[in-house]
Protein backbone atom coordinates (compact mmCIF):
# COMPACT_ATOMS: atom_id res chain seq x y z
CA UNK A 1 0.00 0.00 0.00
CA UNK A 2 1.65 3.35 -1.00
CA UNK A 3 1.40 6.25 1.22
CA UNK A 4 0.43 8.62 -1.25
CA UNK A 5 -0.65 8.87 -5.13
CA UNK A 6 -0.55 11.51 -7.00
CA UNK A 7 -2.37 11.30 -10.37
CA UNK A 8 -2.67 13.03 -13.68
CA UNK A 9 0.61 15.35 -13.07
CA UNK A 10 2.82 16.12 -16.23
CA UNK A 11 6.10 14.63 -14.66
CA UNK A 12 9.15 16.70 -15.70
CA UNK A 13 12.09 14.54 -13.81
CA UNK A 14 14.91 17.16 -13.41
CA UNK A 15 16.81 14.93 -15.88
CA UNK A 16 15.99 17.10 -18.71
CA UNK A 17 14.57 15.00 -20.79
CA UNK A 18 11.09 15.52 -22.49
CA UNK A 19 7.80 16.05 -19.86
CA UNK A 20 5.39 12.98 -19.93
CA UNK A 21 2.02 12.45 -17.93
CA UNK A 22 2.20 9.22 -15.40
CA UNK A 23 1.18 8.97 -11.70
CA UNK A 24 3.73 9.56 -8.97
CA UNK A 25 3.61 6.94 -5.46
CA UNK A 26 5.35 7.66 -2.94
CA UNK A 27 5.89 4.96 0.57
CA UNK A 28 8.25 5.04 3.00
CA UNK A 29 9.97 8.62 1.90
CA UNK A 30 10.90 7.77 -1.62
CA UNK A 31 9.32 7.48 -4.58
CA UNK A 32 7.84 4.03 -5.11
CA UNK A 33 6.40 3.81 -8.79
CA UNK A 34 6.07 5.93 -11.89
CA UNK A 35 3.52 5.26 -14.22
CA UNK A 36 1.32 5.76 -16.87
CA UNK A 37 -1.99 4.75 -14.84
CA UNK A 38 -1.65 3.64 -10.89
CA UNK A 39 -4.96 2.66 -9.57
CA UNK A 40 -6.44 4.64 -6.75
CA UNK A 41 -7.10 2.15 -4.00
CA UNK A 42 -3.59 1.10 -4.45
CA UNK A 43 -2.43 4.44 -1.96
CA UNK A 44 -3.97 5.46 1.39
CA UNK A 45 -3.93 8.74 -0.20
CA UNK A 46 -4.63 10.42 -3.50
CA UNK A 47 -3.39 13.99 -4.99
CA UNK A 48 -5.21 14.91 -8.56
CA UNK A 49 -2.62 17.15 -9.71
CA UNK A 50 -4.12 17.48 -12.98
CA UNK A 51 -2.50 20.70 -14.65
CA UNK A 52 0.18 20.76 -12.41
CA UNK A 53 3.68 20.07 -12.85
CA UNK A 54 5.67 17.18 -10.67
CA UNK A 55 9.20 18.02 -10.75
CA UNK A 56 11.69 17.19 -7.93
CA UNK A 57 12.16 19.39 -4.84
CA UNK A 58 13.89 22.64 -6.05
CA UNK A 59 17.68 22.99 -5.21
CA UNK A 60 19.35 26.48 -4.30
CA UNK A 61 22.58 26.01 -5.04
CA UNK A 62 23.82 29.30 -3.78
CA UNK A 63 21.99 30.05 -0.10
CA UNK A 64 23.14 31.85 3.24
CA UNK A 65 20.92 29.94 4.97
CA UNK A 66 23.06 28.61 7.43
CA UNK A 67 22.97 31.37 10.32
CA UNK A 68 19.67 32.27 9.28
CA UNK A 69 17.88 29.13 9.98
CA UNK A 70 18.50 29.41 13.24
CA UNK A 71 16.05 32.46 13.96
CA UNK A 72 13.57 31.67 11.09
CA UNK A 73 13.31 28.15 11.40
CA UNK A 74 9.79 27.64 9.57
CA UNK A 75 11.95 29.22 6.04
CA UNK A 76 9.39 30.41 5.04
CA UNK A 77 10.84 32.54 1.86
CA UNK A 78 12.19 29.10 0.72
CA UNK A 79 9.31 26.49 0.82
CA UNK A 80 7.09 29.34 -0.47
CA UNK A 81 9.30 29.43 -3.69
CA UNK A 82 9.22 25.24 -4.07
CA UNK A 83 12.94 24.80 -2.75
CA UNK A 84 13.14 21.87 -0.24
CA UNK A 85 17.45 21.72 -0.44
CA UNK A 86 19.96 24.51 0.26
CA UNK A 87 23.78 24.69 -0.36
CA UNK A 88 24.46 26.98 2.11
CA UNK A 89 27.69 28.42 4.08
CA UNK A 90 28.83 29.82 0.87
CA UNK A 91 30.83 33.04 0.37
CA UNK A 92 33.58 32.24 2.57
CA UNK A 93 31.21 32.76 5.33
CA UNK A 94 30.09 29.85 8.19
CA UNK A 95 30.26 29.97 12.04
CA UNK A 96 32.47 26.92 12.07
CA UNK A 97 35.35 25.85 12.72
CA UNK A 98 38.37 27.24 14.50
CA UNK A 99 41.04 26.48 16.66
CA UNK A 100 39.79 25.52 20.59
CA UNK A 101 41.42 28.37 21.88
CA UNK A 102 39.54 31.00 19.29
CA UNK A 103 36.36 30.64 20.07
CA UNK A 104 35.71 34.29 20.29
CA UNK A 105 36.96 35.32 17.08
CA UNK A 106 34.22 32.74 15.22
CA UNK A 107 31.36 34.39 18.01
CA UNK A 108 32.77 37.68 16.89
CA UNK A 109 32.32 36.60 13.06
CA UNK A 110 29.17 35.03 13.11
CA UNK A 111 27.49 38.53 14.82
CA UNK A 112 25.63 39.05 18.35
CA UNK A 113 22.32 36.75 16.91
CA UNK A 114 23.82 33.43 16.38
CA UNK A 115 26.82 33.91 18.54
CA UNK A 116 25.67 31.38 20.48
CA UNK A 117 25.71 28.59 18.42
CA UNK A 118 29.47 29.66 16.22
CA UNK A 119 31.38 26.40 17.11
CA UNK A 120 34.78 24.94 16.72
CA UNK A 121 33.37 22.54 14.45
CA UNK A 122 30.99 21.65 12.17
CA UNK A 123 30.60 18.25 14.53
CA UNK A 124 29.86 21.09 17.32
CA UNK A 125 27.47 23.08 15.29
CA UNK A 126 25.33 19.62 15.11
CA UNK A 127 25.42 18.91 18.40
CA UNK A 128 24.47 21.79 19.49
CA UNK A 129 21.81 22.27 16.90
CA UNK A 130 20.41 18.79 18.16
CA UNK A 131 20.47 19.87 22.26
CA UNK A 132 18.92 22.73 21.15
CA UNK A 133 16.10 21.05 19.66
CA UNK A 134 16.76 23.20 16.73
CA UNK A 135 14.48 22.51 13.36
CA UNK A 136 14.11 24.08 9.78
CA UNK A 137 11.79 23.36 6.94
CA UNK A 138 14.84 22.77 4.16
CA UNK A 139 17.20 20.13 4.00
CA UNK A 140 21.05 22.02 4.43
CA UNK A 141 24.13 21.07 2.55
CA UNK A 142 26.72 22.71 4.69
CA UNK A 143 30.39 24.32 2.85
CA UNK A 144 32.85 25.29 5.03
CA UNK A 145 33.59 28.66 4.93
CA UNK A 146 37.47 29.95 4.06
CA UNK A 147 37.08 33.02 5.74
CA UNK A 148 35.93 31.61 9.07
CA UNK A 149 38.83 29.48 9.07
CA UNK A 150 41.48 32.12 8.55
CA UNK A 151 39.44 34.23 10.84
CA UNK A 152 39.91 31.34 13.21
CA UNK A 153 43.20 30.83 12.80
CA UNK A 154 44.93 34.23 11.96
CA UNK A 155 42.13 36.77 12.75
CA UNK A 156 41.97 39.54 10.45
CA UNK A 157 45.74 40.10 9.26
CA UNK A 158 46.36 40.88 6.33
CA UNK A 159 49.26 38.96 5.06
CA UNK A 160 50.38 35.45 4.24
CA UNK A 161 49.71 32.64 6.23
CA UNK A 162 52.83 31.28 7.74
CA UNK A 163 53.54 27.39 7.32
CA UNK A 164 52.07 26.38 11.08
CA UNK A 165 49.06 28.39 10.28
CA UNK A 166 48.02 26.94 6.88
CA UNK A 167 48.44 23.41 8.41
CA UNK A 168 45.88 24.15 10.77
CA UNK A 169 43.42 25.08 8.08
CA UNK A 170 44.04 22.24 6.48
CA UNK A 171 43.60 19.82 9.97
CA UNK A 172 40.50 21.82 10.69
CA UNK A 173 39.18 21.61 6.98
CA UNK A 174 39.89 18.08 6.46
CA UNK A 175 38.22 17.21 9.87
CA UNK A 176 34.83 19.29 8.97
CA UNK A 177 34.96 17.55 5.91
CA UNK A 178 34.94 14.16 7.26
CA UNK A 179 32.32 14.72 9.69
CA UNK A 180 30.00 15.48 6.48
CA UNK A 181 30.66 18.78 4.64
CA UNK A 182 30.59 18.80 1.23
CA UNK A 183 32.92 21.35 0.37
CA UNK A 184 34.95 24.88 0.72
CA UNK A 185 33.64 27.98 0.48
CA UNK A 186 35.62 31.27 -1.00
CA UNK A 187 34.46 34.49 -0.18
CA UNK A 188 37.40 36.26 -2.06
CA UNK A 189 35.97 39.32 -2.37
CA UNK A 190 35.40 39.68 1.56
CA UNK A 191 37.72 40.11 4.55
CA UNK A 192 39.65 37.98 5.33
CA UNK A 193 39.58 35.87 2.18
CA UNK A 194 40.74 38.72 0.20
CA UNK A 195 44.31 38.55 2.32
CA UNK A 196 44.73 35.22 1.06
CA UNK A 197 47.14 34.09 -1.58
CA UNK A 198 46.89 31.37 -4.71
CA UNK A 199 49.21 28.94 -2.45
CA UNK A 200 46.95 29.12 0.43
CA UNK A 201 43.63 28.56 -1.44
CA UNK A 202 45.63 25.49 -3.72
CA UNK A 203 46.60 23.84 -0.34
CA UNK A 204 43.38 24.11 1.47
CA UNK A 205 41.44 22.33 -2.39
CA UNK A 206 44.15 19.21 -1.70
CA UNK A 207 42.01 18.63 1.25
CA UNK A 208 38.67 19.23 -0.36
CA UNK A 209 39.86 17.36 -3.61
CA UNK A 210 40.95 14.30 -1.18
CA UNK A 211 37.27 14.18 -0.11
CA UNK A 212 36.03 14.44 -2.65
CA UNK A 213 34.49 17.60 -2.41
CA UNK A 214 33.75 21.06 -3.92
CA UNK A 215 35.53 24.75 -3.59
CA UNK A 216 33.05 27.34 -4.67
CA UNK A 217 33.68 30.88 -4.92
CA UNK A 218 32.62 34.27 -4.56
CA UNK A 219 35.49 35.11 -6.85
CA UNK A 220 38.06 38.62 -5.84
CA UNK A 221 37.25 40.51 -8.66
CA UNK A 222 33.59 39.93 -10.96
CA UNK A 223 33.88 43.21 -13.15
CA UNK A 224 36.54 43.50 -15.59
CA UNK A 225 39.13 41.48 -13.84
CA UNK A 226 37.04 38.16 -14.41
CA UNK A 227 39.41 36.53 -16.76
CA UNK A 228 42.32 36.70 -13.95
CA UNK A 229 39.75 35.76 -10.88
CA UNK A 230 38.58 32.68 -13.23
CA UNK A 231 41.90 31.83 -14.04
CA UNK A 232 42.81 31.68 -10.10
CA UNK A 233 40.61 29.58 -9.92
CA UNK A 234 41.13 27.10 -12.50
CA UNK A 235 44.53 27.31 -10.80
CA UNK A 236 43.22 25.67 -7.76
CA UNK A 237 41.87 22.80 -9.95
CA UNK A 238 45.14 22.38 -12.05
CA UNK A 239 47.02 22.32 -8.31
CA UNK A 240 44.58 20.27 -6.05
CA UNK A 241 42.38 18.66 -9.11
CA UNK A 242 39.53 19.88 -6.63
CA UNK A 243 36.37 20.55 -8.84
CA UNK A 244 35.75 24.67 -8.77
CA UNK A 245 32.55 26.15 -8.99
CA UNK A 246 31.72 29.67 -9.96
CA UNK A 247 29.24 31.05 -7.50
CA UNK A 248 26.68 34.08 -8.55
CA UNK A 249 28.55 34.73 -12.00
CA UNK A 250 28.12 37.79 -13.99
CA UNK A 251 29.85 40.56 -15.06
CA UNK A 252 29.75 43.62 -12.42
CA UNK A 253 29.60 46.95 -12.51
CA UNK A 254 29.13 49.22 -16.35
CA UNK A 255 32.44 49.10 -16.63
CA UNK A 256 32.23 45.09 -17.20
CA UNK A 257 28.12 45.63 -19.39
CA UNK A 258 28.87 43.85 -22.30
CA UNK A 259 31.53 41.45 -21.51
CA UNK A 260 29.49 38.30 -20.75
CA UNK A 261 29.80 36.19 -23.88
CA UNK A 262 34.03 36.61 -23.17
CA UNK A 263 33.38 35.53 -19.64
CA UNK A 264 31.02 32.34 -20.37
CA UNK A 265 33.34 31.50 -23.24
CA UNK A 266 36.51 31.56 -20.75
CA UNK A 267 34.64 28.95 -18.60
CA UNK A 268 33.45 26.93 -21.86
CA UNK A 269 36.97 26.82 -23.03
CA UNK A 270 38.40 25.66 -19.84
CA UNK A 271 36.05 22.98 -19.69
CA UNK A 272 36.92 21.90 -22.48
CA UNK A 273 40.78 21.89 -21.63
CA UNK A 274 39.45 18.82 -18.70
CA UNK A 275 39.09 21.87 -15.96
CA UNK A 276 36.15 20.73 -13.65
CA UNK A 277 34.42 24.17 -13.58
CA UNK A 278 31.05 24.40 -13.13
CA UNK A 279 28.76 28.17 -12.35
CA UNK A 280 25.24 29.27 -10.93
CA UNK A 281 23.84 32.41 -11.96
CA UNK A 282 20.44 34.36 -10.35
CA UNK A 283 17.50 36.03 -12.27
CA UNK A 284 18.48 39.99 -10.84
CA UNK A 285 20.15 42.71 -12.22
CA UNK A 286 21.24 43.85 -8.75
CA UNK A 287 23.45 41.99 -6.08
CA UNK A 288 23.65 43.07 -2.07
CA UNK A 289 26.16 42.99 0.49
CA UNK A 290 27.61 45.29 2.97
CA UNK A 291 28.13 48.85 2.19
CA UNK A 292 32.40 48.60 1.79
CA UNK A 293 31.63 45.89 -0.82
CA UNK A 294 31.52 49.07 -2.45
CA UNK A 295 34.81 50.02 -1.48
CA UNK A 296 38.17 49.68 -3.07
CA UNK A 297 39.74 45.60 -1.96
CA UNK A 298 42.64 47.73 -0.50
CA UNK A 299 40.70 49.39 1.71
CA UNK A 300 39.21 45.96 3.60
CA UNK A 301 42.40 44.66 4.02
CA UNK A 302 42.71 43.34 7.27
CA UNK A 303 39.04 43.86 8.04
CA UNK A 304 35.98 46.19 7.59
CA UNK A 305 37.29 48.24 10.32
CA UNK A 306 40.24 48.80 8.41
CA UNK A 307 38.09 51.12 5.97
CA UNK A 308 36.12 52.87 9.09
CA UNK A 309 39.68 53.86 10.79
CA UNK A 310 40.96 54.91 7.12
CA UNK A 311 37.61 57.37 7.15
CA UNK A 312 38.09 58.39 10.58
CA UNK A 313 41.77 59.21 10.03
CA UNK A 314 41.88 62.94 8.19
CA UNK A 315 45.80 62.28 7.27
CA UNK A 316 44.60 59.12 6.01
CA UNK A 317 41.06 59.39 4.16
CA UNK A 318 41.81 61.33 1.62
CA UNK A 319 43.32 58.22 -1.15
CA UNK A 320 39.99 56.35 0.05
CA UNK A 321 37.83 59.75 -0.67
CA UNK A 322 39.51 59.94 -4.00
CA UNK A 323 38.11 56.06 -5.06
CA UNK A 324 34.44 56.73 -3.50
CA UNK A 325 34.67 60.36 -5.48
CA UNK A 326 35.06 58.01 -8.90
CA UNK A 327 32.97 55.09 -7.49
CA UNK A 328 29.96 57.56 -7.19
CA UNK A 329 30.75 60.21 -9.92
CA UNK A 330 27.04 60.25 -11.65
CA UNK A 331 23.19 60.37 -10.47
CA UNK A 332 22.33 57.05 -11.59
CA UNK A 333 25.57 55.74 -9.56
CA UNK A 334 24.37 56.60 -6.38
CA UNK A 335 21.17 55.50 -7.19
CA UNK A 336 22.42 52.58 -7.99
CA UNK A 337 23.25 51.75 -4.14
CA UNK A 338 20.55 51.39 -2.36
CA UNK A 339 20.76 50.60 1.98
CA UNK A 340 18.68 48.21 3.08
CA UNK A 341 18.89 48.53 6.59
CA UNK A 342 21.42 50.15 8.93
CA UNK A 343 20.30 47.61 12.20
CA UNK A 344 19.60 50.90 13.73
CA UNK A 345 23.12 52.42 14.05
CA UNK A 346 22.41 55.09 11.20
CA UNK A 347 18.84 55.74 10.45
CA UNK A 348 18.83 58.52 8.14
CA UNK A 349 20.24 56.16 5.67
CA UNK A 350 17.78 52.94 5.89
CA UNK A 351 15.50 52.80 2.83
CA UNK A 352 17.68 55.60 0.77
CA UNK A 353 19.75 55.12 -1.66
CA UNK A 354 23.19 56.86 -2.28
CA UNK A 355 22.06 59.82 -4.05
CA UNK A 356 18.93 60.61 -1.76
CA UNK A 357 20.96 60.20 1.30
CA UNK A 358 23.77 62.87 -0.45
CA UNK A 359 20.63 65.04 -0.82
CA UNK A 360 19.41 64.66 2.46
CA UNK A 361 22.84 65.64 4.29
CA UNK A 362 23.91 68.30 1.36
CA UNK A 363 27.06 66.67 0.78
CA UNK A 364 28.66 64.63 -2.26
CA UNK A 365 27.62 61.12 -2.55
CA UNK A 366 30.91 59.73 -1.76
CA UNK A 367 30.64 61.21 1.75
CA UNK A 368 27.27 60.07 2.16
CA UNK A 369 28.59 56.35 1.81
CA UNK A 370 31.39 57.14 4.09
CA UNK A 371 29.16 58.23 6.30
CA UNK A 372 26.81 55.24 6.39
CA UNK A 373 30.26 53.14 7.09
CA UNK A 374 31.85 54.96 9.60
CA UNK A 375 27.92 55.09 11.40
CA UNK A 376 27.22 51.36 11.01
CA UNK A 377 31.19 50.61 11.63
CA UNK A 378 30.67 49.25 8.21
CA UNK A 379 27.74 47.25 9.35
CA UNK A 380 24.63 48.20 7.13
CA UNK A 381 23.67 45.64 4.22
CA UNK A 382 22.97 47.52 0.63
CA UNK A 383 21.68 46.36 -2.65
CA UNK A 384 23.66 47.19 -5.36
CA UNK A 385 22.24 47.33 -9.30
CA UNK A 386 25.45 46.49 -10.69
CA UNK A 387 24.55 44.72 -13.95
CA UNK A 388 22.76 45.24 -17.20
CA UNK A 389 19.67 42.95 -18.72
CA UNK A 390 21.33 41.73 -21.44
CA UNK A 391 24.13 40.14 -19.89
CA UNK A 392 21.98 38.25 -17.40
CA UNK A 393 19.67 37.20 -19.50
CA UNK A 394 22.50 35.68 -21.51
CA UNK A 395 24.24 33.99 -18.11
CA UNK A 396 20.20 32.90 -17.85
CA UNK A 397 20.01 31.33 -21.25
CA UNK A 398 23.03 29.08 -20.79
CA UNK A 399 21.86 25.51 -19.84
CA UNK A 400 24.93 24.54 -17.96
CA UNK A 401 24.58 27.10 -15.95
CA UNK A 402 22.64 26.17 -12.25
CA UNK A 403 20.54 28.62 -10.53
CA UNK A 404 21.49 30.36 -6.80
CA UNK A 405 19.41 32.63 -5.00
CA UNK A 406 22.48 34.24 -2.81
CA UNK A 407 19.71 34.65 -0.60
CA UNK A 408 18.50 33.18 2.89
CA UNK A 409 15.64 32.11 4.57
CA UNK A 410 13.38 34.51 5.94
CA UNK A 411 10.14 35.30 7.31
CA UNK A 412 7.36 36.87 4.96
CA UNK A 413 6.45 39.00 7.55
CA UNK A 414 7.92 42.94 6.61
CA UNK A 415 7.99 43.17 10.95
CA UNK A 416 10.11 40.35 11.68
CA UNK A 417 12.85 41.87 9.10
CA UNK A 418 14.93 43.98 8.81
CA UNK A 419 14.60 47.30 6.05
CA UNK A 420 13.35 45.29 2.81
CA UNK A 421 15.84 42.51 1.80
CA UNK A 422 16.88 41.57 -1.72
CA UNK A 423 13.61 40.43 -3.11
CA UNK A 424 16.03 37.09 -4.48
CA UNK A 425 15.69 35.74 -1.18
CA UNK A 426 11.38 35.63 -2.30
CA UNK A 427 11.33 35.21 -5.69
CA UNK A 428 14.38 33.49 -7.45
CA UNK A 429 12.92 30.03 -8.61
CA UNK A 430 9.88 31.07 -9.61
CA UNK A 431 11.00 33.65 -11.84
CA UNK A 432 13.74 32.14 -13.60
CA UNK A 433 10.76 29.35 -14.62
CA UNK A 434 9.03 32.84 -15.80
CA UNK A 435 11.37 34.28 -17.39
CA UNK A 436 12.44 31.20 -19.23
CA UNK A 437 8.35 30.41 -20.32
CA UNK A 438 8.28 34.73 -21.29
CA UNK A 439 11.62 35.03 -22.76
CA UNK A 440 12.44 31.37 -24.48
CA UNK A 441 15.82 31.20 -22.16
CA UNK A 442 15.06 27.35 -22.01
CA UNK A 443 12.51 24.79 -22.38
CA UNK A 444 10.68 24.16 -19.25
CA UNK A 445 12.51 20.73 -18.94
CA UNK A 446 15.72 22.69 -19.21
CA UNK A 447 14.34 24.69 -16.65
CA UNK A 448 13.77 22.64 -14.13
CA UNK A 449 17.17 20.59 -14.46
CA UNK A 450 18.68 23.28 -13.71
CA UNK A 451 17.06 24.15 -10.43
CA UNK A 452 17.40 20.23 -9.51
CA UNK A 453 19.17 17.66 -11.16
CA UNK A 454 21.83 19.71 -12.27
CA UNK A 455 22.75 21.16 -9.08
CA UNK A 456 22.62 17.70 -7.57
CA UNK A 457 24.82 16.43 -9.76
CA UNK A 458 27.29 19.45 -9.17
CA UNK A 459 27.43 18.96 -5.45
CA UNK A 460 27.35 14.94 -5.70
CA UNK A 461 23.98 14.44 -5.01
CA UNK A 462 22.70 11.11 -5.57
CA UNK A 463 19.76 10.58 -3.26
CA UNK A 464 17.30 13.34 -4.58
CA UNK A 465 17.39 16.11 -7.37
CA UNK A 466 15.59 13.75 -10.14
CA UNK A 467 12.41 11.82 -10.03
CA UNK A 468 13.20 7.97 -10.14
CA UNK A 469 11.89 5.28 -8.57
CA UNK A 470 13.70 4.41 -5.13
CA UNK A 471 15.07 8.15 -4.57
CA UNK A 472 13.78 10.68 -1.91
CA UNK A 473 10.26 11.95 -2.40
CA UNK A 474 11.00 15.30 -2.29
CA UNK A 475 9.07 17.09 -4.55
CA UNK A 476 7.60 20.43 -5.83
CA UNK A 477 4.14 20.50 -7.60
CA UNK A 478 3.60 23.78 -10.23
CA UNK A 479 1.86 25.20 -12.86
CA UNK A 480 3.60 25.74 -15.66
CA UNK A 481 2.22 28.19 -17.46
CA UNK A 482 1.40 30.70 -13.94
CA UNK A 483 4.49 30.46 -11.37
CA UNK A 484 5.62 33.66 -11.07
CA UNK A 485 7.86 35.19 -8.63
CA UNK A 486 5.93 38.63 -6.79
CA UNK A 487 8.47 40.14 -4.75
CA UNK A 488 10.00 43.51 -6.25
CA UNK A 489 12.47 45.51 -4.74
CA UNK A 490 9.74 48.32 -3.00
CA UNK A 491 8.07 45.11 -1.58
CA UNK A 492 9.62 41.93 -1.15
CA UNK A 493 7.21 40.13 1.42
CA UNK A 494 5.09 38.31 -1.33
CA UNK A 495 4.78 34.88 -1.90
CA UNK A 496 5.73 33.69 -5.05
CA UNK A 497 2.46 32.39 -7.28
CA UNK A 498 1.81 28.95 -8.78
CA UNK A 499 3.38 26.76 -6.70
CA UNK A 500 1.02 24.51 -5.37
CA UNK A 501 2.62 21.75 -2.94
CA UNK A 502 5.96 20.93 -1.65
CA UNK A 503 6.54 17.28 -0.19
CA UNK A 504 10.02 16.52 1.73
CA UNK A 505 10.31 12.44 2.07
CA UNK A 506 6.84 12.46 0.93
CA UNK A 507 5.26 14.39 3.53
CA UNK A 508 3.51 17.79 3.05
CA UNK A 509 5.44 20.86 3.84
CA UNK A 510 2.99 23.06 1.67
CA UNK A 511 0.13 22.11 0.81
CA UNK A 512 -2.11 24.08 -1.62
CA UNK A 513 -0.71 27.57 -1.40
CA UNK A 514 0.21 27.02 2.38
CA UNK A 515 2.45 25.60 4.25
CA UNK A 516 1.91 22.91 7.16
CA UNK A 517 3.31 22.56 10.69
CA UNK A 518 5.56 20.36 9.85
CA UNK A 519 9.97 21.22 9.83
CA UNK A 520 11.10 18.49 7.83
CA UNK A 521 14.69 19.66 6.88
CA UNK A 522 17.46 18.16 8.03
CA UNK A 523 21.64 18.34 7.77
CA UNK A 524 22.32 15.84 3.86
CA UNK A 525 25.94 14.78 5.50
CA UNK A 526 28.23 13.67 2.68
CA UNK A 527 28.96 10.16 2.74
Amino acid sequence: MYDLLIQNSMIVDGTGSPAYRADLAIANGKIAAIAPKIPAETAREVLDAAGLVTAPGFIDIHSHSDAALLLHDRCESRIYQGVTTEVSGQCGSTIYPCPDAHLDRLQQFAGRETAAYASVSYADFLKKFEENRKQMATNQISLIGHGALRCGVMGYENRKATPEELSEMRRLLARDLEAGAWGLSLGLGYTPGVSSDREELCSLGEIVARHDGIVTSHMRNQGLGTPQSLDEMFEIYRSSGAHVHVSHFKASGKAAWGHAQEYIDIVHDAQKKGIAVTADVYPYLAASSGITNSFPKWSIQGGKEVAVAMLKDPARRGKLMEELEKTFAAKEDGEALYVVTTNGAYPPADGKNIWQLSRALGCSMAEAAARVAVETNAGATCISFAMCESDVDLMLSQNDFAIGSDGSCLPLSPDENKGKPHPRNFGTFPRFLRLCREKGLCSLEIAVHRITGLSASIMGLTDRGVLREGLVADLTLFRADEITDRATYEDPFQKPQGVYHVLMDGRFALRDGLQTPLLLGKFLLKK
